[in-house]
């Protein structure tokens, strides 16, 4: 899809730093092993590339660092340091190192050490962050090498043709080019605790949004604190957008001339009025959503997600609120916390016309999250690793990395963490994620805006914020979204030198 989830959203435990899910085409979501994920993932190691470089290559492997003693709460993994131990066994002379550190602050980590030439050899980078946040020049474009065959995977022509061809369409730069390899992604809920329910007189799980509505009602009534938590915007506009603007999808989609909806997409929709303020339907849902906060517990209503996520999560953990929404993660979460409730969880309900006129009565459950988990990897440039220089050290660290990339690697090293679900054909999500990755059965068709600038997302998530705790009424909020949208285009121009009138 062509939004991120911010990664500073995600809970540190999983980022470092402290991932719009659903729906990525692709995956086995009915469970069924496939024969190419069956196999060794190491078919043919005599065809790799033997650059005749030999030494370490270090990689930052986020979520996934194997046997990690620094990274807080990291469960110990074994899969991706079983896969380096292959590849090392098949390239005497070359070692693969994990670096074990989490960074409080992984951006402008990034930031210092491509500034000095001593970027990881392979790091962790969201394609929103490559695209747009960190500085330009320091990871390599892949396109080439997607477009070639990758010696690890003998029955594909091409190395794309082993991914998920709308993951890597949805998250190619302004210009086209790809910056890492994306193998998993998120999925979202309401998570509900079930006790809480059960105190309330509530029966079951709601699978409407009248339902929803009356649950938070009943357990306010009850002395419960239905929610509590910040509501993040970015997540929440792609299941009203792309409900409201499906119709209008296929246009979106079509000014780039490429799958999947890219900044570009967004960008000119923004400028020709088809997602903007203008249209009734941009901010239609606003008031329906307000409707539901006007239940929760304001607290945190007006914070910043990033900020206050983990101390909503804890509150839901500790069973103090009755229903939390959260990424794939969270089941896992419960489990480290040892929670002594019924944890249940529902998905985005479908809309009706009885909630709002806006709908079309899509089932857009899946239009959150997405490739923004933790399987994304680039590999630095000359210019911001000056041991890539090396004579034969590139394509070393290429051939690694497409080693690494094949799935039946990609499915076993996701699985072991248990949190999000692996994306590409062939394989499939672990039994505790069946019901999320049904999320991603289909094509992805979500919309939403924040490709245009860095800033945009996190703008609107004030005024957002401010509206839902009454800060501010709706004709405010109106007023302030258009002149984010505004300002976020002529960036977006700026540094892309686009002429948003040829289309």
């Amino acid at each position: 899809m062509s939004f991120t989830m911010n990664a500073k959203k995600l809970p540190a435990i999983l980022l470092g730093t402290g991932l719009l899910l659903g729906g990525c085409s692709g995956n086995n979501s009915d469970g069924a092993p496939s024969e190419s994920a069956a196999g060794t993932s190491s078919a043919n190691p005599s065809a790799s590339t033997n650059s005749g470089w030999q030494g370490t290559i270090t990689m930052y492997a986020q979520v996934y660092t194997p046997n990690s003693k620094n990274i807080a709460g990291l469960k110990n993994q074994t899969k991706l340091r079983e896969v380096a131990d292959e590849y090392e066994a098949a390239h005497p002379g070359i070692k693969i190192e994990f670096v074990d550190e989490e960074f409080k602050d992984y951006t402008q980590t990034v930031r210092v050490k491509a500034a000095a030439g001593e970027m990881f050899d392979v790091f962790w980078g969201q394609w929103a962050e490559l695209n747009n946040t960190f500085p330009k020049g320091i990871a390599e474009d892949l396109t080439e090498y997607f477009n070639k065959p990758n010696p690890y995977i003998p029955d594909k022509a091409t190395w794309a043709e082993a991914m998920n061809t709308t993951v890597i369409s949805e998250t190619r730069s302004p210009d086209s080019k790809s910056y890492n390899i994306n193998g998993d992604y998120v999925a979202t809920a309401f998570f509900y605790n079930k006790d809480l329910f059960e105190q309330a007189g509530i029966a079951q799980a709601p699978t409407s949004w009248s339902e929803l509505i009356s649950a938070t009602q009943q357990l306010k009534a009850a002395g419960i604190t239905a929610m509590s938590q910040a509501p993040d915007y970015d997540w929440f506009q792609r299941h009203f957008l792309s409900d409201f603007f499906s119709k209008e999808y296929e246009s979106i989609s079509a000014f780039d001339e490429s799958p999947g909806v890219s900044s570009l997409d967004q960008s000119i929709a923004i400028v020709k009025g088809m997602l903007n303020t203008s249209d009734e339907r941009f901010m239609g849902w606003w008031p329906l959503f307000k409707s539901l906060t006007d239940n929760w517990k304001p607290d945190y209503l007006s914070s910043d997600p990033g900020v206050v996520g983990s101390n909503a999560r804890n509150d839901f953990l500790a069973g103090k609120t009755a229903i939390f929404y959260d990424g794939s993660w969270l089941p896992e979460n419960a489990k480290d916390a040892k929670v002594t409730f019924g944890l249940g969880s529902f998905n985005f309900p479908v809309l009706t016309t009885a909630d709002t006129l806006y709908t079309t009565g899509e089932d857009v459950s899946g239009a959150v999250g997405g490739p923004n988990a933790a399987f994304q990897f680039a590999v630095s440039t000359k210019e911001a690793n000056a041991t890539m220089k090396e004579t034969g050290k590139q394509a070393a660290v290429i051939d690694w990395l497409q080693f690494l990339g094949t799935p039946a690697n990609v499915e076993k090293i996701v699985n072991e963490h248990g949190t999000f679900v692996p994306t590409w054909p062939d394989t499939k999500p672990a039994e505790s994620m069946i019901e999320l990755a049904n999320q991603a059965s289909n094509k992805l068709k979500a919309l939403g805006v924040g490709g245009s600038s860095p800033n945009l997302g996190k703008n609107i998530q004030r005024i957002f914020g401010l509206y839902l705790s009454g800060n501010i009424d709706f004709d405010k909020a109106k007023a302030d979204v258009q002149k984010e949208l505004d300002t976020a285009i002529k960036e977006y121009q700026s540094k892309n030198n686009v002429d948003f009138s040829q289309y």
